[in-house]
């Protein structure tokens, strides 16, 4: 023992090589434990992650594939589905997919780049670059156009957008010409309001700026540069290889979706990609590989509107705002964007403190693209819990099936689900839900927001349910199959516009709610009366009544109602079946303005198409 300590004490740099290996290797023993627990924790999130999307698909209301990566790096990568239902093609990640709305990311990225580059300057009014706009529009700039504050009228809102406009090749001045007659909504920089016309004059302005065209220029300058193979400007007269065909539901059977050219989206919309190439671009856009640090602030920066530049910028899994319907005051940032063309939608959210990317990429335009997207990245968070089934007995479960009215023209499906222990439940015009027990009469789908309670006699029959959907209750009475195939076989009633005193519309203006963070605005302009739920195209009101009103290519009514000295109350949405009531917010400025005594009589109860 004592010859051993002094041979170390002797020779003080020999233990120091000793006492480094020992260290080194404690180090790679912890660090193998590591990256083995890390592959652990991607492969339950994976597993989880799998039965999360399991019974969408096995609903039929996915079709696509489906990104989640942590720091770069998938851990969940999954194809489903069919690409093209005719050849029975299946999907695969490497799969192409219209990405719609997306594309307005790149959009903007190039705007910055050119900006970089001192080709423009972002607060450049449109009229420098595309002359031919009208004068109306000369106080609108590339940041008005970048952010949704144009004041523009949106295009793809228009009536016969989907049926005529779409479905064949338009120049962009040519798109711009189908609003540029109307108009603005508001002046230049006021408000949000989400305008695809305002992307198609952003794509006009990188032409007039680089010389390129739209298509060129971001090959050159963005795709390109990034190594982006994948992703591209849909011709439909080129050969593109793992193209996935778009479809939607229609008479619970699968159709093609409407055919619609890749120019009536510009640069709006009319860009392909994989979930792979799309990966890659968030990647680049959180570093300095595109954008300086400017840019991408500028980028991210919504300026209190929930818009930045080409991206949705919010707060998820947060505390609910108390101001802002919708809003987090708390919960994880995320970037985002939803897309949706005829055929396909998609999701791409980014959270930039997590390093937490989802991609969602479908060819059905029934998937739930938002709800799987946002699912995925609570099961990372933490935060998602799975309904717990229980187990009921055939002779409670066999009570339920039936069909259930829920509006003038919508009906309520209840079947057995063939197998274990739950239920279907499908809506008129809408493919069917699983739902598995809570209890003996609640019910709880797995793929979407929705809860049924049955209600029953004392012994258990019962008579009618209530459908908790989208933060609504909606409550049916039990009707026969034979009641409800006689009310949906009746002929829809037509509507006809007649000739109202327009001086009265403005009683008519305010919000309504239409349900928990949704509301109508309803304006006047010119005599003419618009309304716009939160998120969605402005339209006219066709009026066929004092206080009832259609929507021309729509199957959307509205019938305002008032109290009985003439006070506007609130309105009555139809559609799709249903009736929806939504009260009518209080103004801050003043008293309820009112109809009138000739317009406050009861309001009169409607069908819908």
């Amino acid at each position: 023992m004592s010859h051993a300590k002094a041979s170390v004490t002797a020779n003080p740099c020999r233990a120091r090589p000793i006492l480094a290996i020992l260290l080194a290797a404690l180090f790679a023993v912890a660090l193998a434990a590591a990256s083995v627990t890390a592959a652990r924790a991607e492969a339950d999130y994976a597993e989880r992650a799998q039965a999360l999307v399991a019974p969408y698909i096995e609903a039929g209301l996915f079709s696509g594939v489906i990104l989640v990566a942590r720091d770069g790096r998938p851990v969940f990568r999954r194809a489903y589905g069919l690409a093209d239902r005719e050849w029975e093609v299946p999907n695969t990640p490497q799969t192409h997919f219209r990405i719609g709305s997306l594309t307005k990311a790149f959009t903007a990225a190039a705007v910055l780049k050119l900006a970089e580059a001192g080709r423009l300057g972002l607060d450049d009014p449109v009229r420098r670059w595309v002359p031919s706009v009208p004068e109306a529009w000369a106080g609108v700039s590339l940041r008005h156009l970048l952010q949704h504050r144009s004041g523009i009228i949106n295009f793809t809102a228009l009536p016969n957008y989907y049926d005529q406009i779409a479905r064949v090749d338009h120049t962009p001045a040519q798109i711009v010409a189908l609003t540029a007659g109307d108009p603005l909504l508001f002046p230049p920089g006021e408000r949000f309001e989400y305008s695809n016309t305002n992307y198609v004059l952003l794509g006009m302005v990188i032409e007039a700026a680089s010389g390129l065209s739209y298509e060129a220029y971001l090959r050159e300058t963005i795709l390109a540069p990034l190594g982006l193979k994948e992703t591209g400007y849909d011709d439909l007269t080129v050969i593109l290889p793992r193209r996935a065909a778009g479809y939607r539901r229609g008479r619970a059977q699968w159709r093609n979706a409407v055919p619609m050219a890749a120019s009536s989206a510009y640069a709006a919309g009319a860009l392909y990609s994989t979930v792979d190439d799309l990966l890659a671009w968030d990647e680049a856009l959180a570093g300095p590989r595109l954008l300086s640090d400017a840019s991408r602030a500028a980028m991210f920066d919504d300026r209190g509107t929930g818009y930045g530049l080409g991206w949705f910028v919010s707060r998820a899994f947060g505390k609910q705002s108390d101001t802002k319907p919708g809003a987090k005051t708390s919960g994880h940032r995320v970037y985002g964007h939803a897309g949706s063309i005829p055929g396909f939608l998609s999701i791409n959210d980014v959270y930039p403190d997590d390093h937490l990317t989802v991609i969602v990429l479908s060819n059905t335009e029934t998937a739930p693209a938002q709800k799987i997207a946002r699912d995925l990245a609570s099961l990372h968070f933490g935060h998602y819990a799975a309904p717990e089934a229980i187990v009921l007995e055939d002779v409670i479960l066999d009570r339920y099936p039936g069909t259930y009215r829920l509006g003038p023209r919508a009906f309520l499906t209840v079947a057995r689900e063939g197998k274990g222990s739950g239920l279907t439940a499908r809506a008129t015009g809408e493919p069917a839900f699983p739902f598995v027990p809570e209890s003996d009469r609640t019910f709880v789908s797995k793929v979407a927001d929705m809860r049924l309670t049955f209600e029953t006699e004392p012994d258990g029959t019962p008579t009618g349910l209530i459908l908790h959907r989208d933060g609504r209750d909606r409550t049916g009475p039990r009707v026969t199959e034979d009641e409800a195939k006689a009310v949906l076989a009746a002929p829809p009633r037509q509507h006809r516009e007649i000739a109202i005193d327009r001086t009265r519309l403005p009683a008519l203006t305010g919000r309504y709610a239409l349900g928990p963070g949704v509301e109508i605005a309803v304006t006047v302009e010119g005599g003419r009366i618009f309304a716009q739920a939160t998120r969605q195209p402005r339209n006219e009101l066709v009026p066929e009544g004092e206080r009832d009103f259609f929507l021309r290519g729509s199957d959307a009514q509205i019938t305002f109602t008032a109290d009985e000295a003439g006070r506007v109350t609130g309105l009555i949405l139809h559609q799709g079946g249903y009736d929806t009531e939504a009260p009518r917010r209080p103004e801050a400025d003043g008293p309820t303005p009112g109809l009138g005594p000739r317009a406050g009589s009861p309001a009169s109860v409607k069908g819908s198409n």
